[in-house]
């Protein structure tokens, strides 16, 4: 390491860290927090989950890092009262994305609950409420089930990357002001999370509260054809 240690310090570099910073990290920071990028990893942790693969823990484990580090940059440039360079950060992605976990399930859970028809899912959502405040979602994804059910996957993928392109286009656009890094954890319910980490903007909260309705409403058709099917098996056993 000494030898390594040598080699780059007669290179602009001077560093290893510097070496892995520059060649690494900002790229795949320019690339993990830019709309494309959050919409193909958020696409891919969709993907994983549809088939009962933890699509959140295989992506994380690459993009938890960038979207940490963007965290602690917001923070520092917060700090420091400069503006702040991102617009994706964890909290982004944790509590503006996934209200209710993977997918945004809490409004689903909602209608499951208090308007389906059927047994079946009335019970699942009302089980479903509870961890899915806390945005833990395994009570749904493989109860309902939303895992290897071909009548749910749309919405499964249209509701959080939505929630993306609405939340990105809020920020960037001014609407809502960027998150300062303020870092909270993953399980903090929605309307709590967004005044915390919008360090009081209750811009962030109504921002929260407009995603929950739209993913709603990308949910509500397909729960209902979900709910109208499992209602006529219950008719029909009866």
């Amino acid at each position: 390491w000494t030898i390594v240690r040598f080699i780059f310090m007669q290179t602009d570099y001077v560093t290893f860290n510097d070496f892995i910073r520059l060649v690494l990290q900002v790229p795949l920071t320019k690339l993990g927090t830019g709309l494309v990028g959050t919409v193909l990893a958020e696409f891919f942790v969709q993907l994983f989950w549809f088939v009962g693969i933890h699509g959140a823990n295989v992506v994380g484990s690459v993009f938890q890092p960038i979207w940490q580090a963007a965290t602690l940059d917001n923070l520092a440039a917060y700090q420091a009262g400069q503006a702040l360079p991102h617009i994706v950060t964890y909290e982004f992605m944790a509590l503006m994305v996934r209200n209710g976990g993977s997918g945004a399930t809490l409004s689903l859970v909602f209608i499951m609950a208090f308007l389906a028809k059927s047994d079946q899912i009335k019970y699942i959502g009302r089980l479903s409420i509870g961890p899915g405040i806390f945005n833990i979602n395994e009570t749904v994804t493989f109860g309902l089930p939303i895992i290897m059910n071909p009548m749910m996957m749309i919405p499964f993928f249209l509701a959080p990357l939505s929630s993306i392109v609405i939340t990105y286009t809020a920020i960037a656009s001014g609407i809502v002001g960027r998150l300062p890094g303020l870092a909270a954890p993953w399980t903090m319910p929605i309307i709590l999370s967004g005044f915390y980490i919008g360090n009081g903007d209750v811009r962030v909260v109504l921002l929260q509260v407009v995603t929950f309705v739209t993913t709603g409403l990308i949910y509500f058709p397909f729960i209902a054809a979900w709910d109208k099917k499992k209602y006529a098996e219950e008719q029909g056993a009866e």
